[in-house]
């Protein structure tokens, strides 16, 4: 689930503008800005509507769809920081079947907060990918985040799946990820 320091701070970036310039269109401080930001102060919902007003965006409810990109990317860095790779690739294909479950609305509302990097570039890649991957099956406008040049990876890669990987068959590499350097095979992705 996006929290609200991750919103305020994506629609922020998004539109551009400083912390300060935010605080003086809310009519309120910097200091009270970047303590939503950090997580320190959760807003009402007023408050985050009103600041998220003045960067462009509006606050909007779908129904619960399931893990988004933000919290399986930290899924994902969790893995990654305990050695659990097997963990990290459940987290991803997780992801992957909540965006095959869902279409419309509730698919971009899966990917329209950008994770945190995870602490891999291949497996920051993977997530980008994947959404492209899903999106590009409904005819979805990508997420900006999915389109970042940190998102692709120099050399042709897959994340570390197993110590037990082969090399993939490149035929069943979607575009999405051949794209940007990630093998992951398109059997890979369903559901396991």
């Amino acid at each position: 689930m996006v929290t609200a320091s991750q919103l305020l701070r994506a629609s922020r970036l998004a539109s551009g503008i400083s912390q300060g310039e935010l605080a003086a269109r809310a009519h309120t401080s910097q200091p009270e800005v970047s303590s939503i930001e950090r997580g320190r102060r959760v807003p009402t919902v007023d408050t985050l509507e009103r600041l998220l007003r003045q960067t462009g965006h509006r606050l909007v409810s779908v129904p619960g769809v399931g893990a988004d990109s933000s919290e399986t990317g930290d899924r994902i860095a969790s893995a990654l920081q305990s050695g659990s790779a097997d963990s990290a690739l459940r987290a991803f294909l997780d992801y992957s079947d909540n965006l095959a479950r869902h279409s419309g609305t509730s698919r971009f509302a899966l990917a329209i907060a950008e994770p945190r990097p995870t602490g891999s570039a291949a497996w920051d890649a993977a997530l980008a990918a994947l959404v492209d991957y899903w999106f590009a099956k409904s005819r979805l406008p990508k997420p900006e985040w999915t389109q970042e040049a940190s998102r692709v990876l120099s050399h042709a890669q897959s994340p570390q799946l197993s110590s037990y990987d082969v090399a993939p068959n490149l035929d069943d590499v979607p575009p999405e990820f051949l794209r940007r350097n990630v093998l992951i095979e398109r059997s890979t992705l369903a559901s396991i």
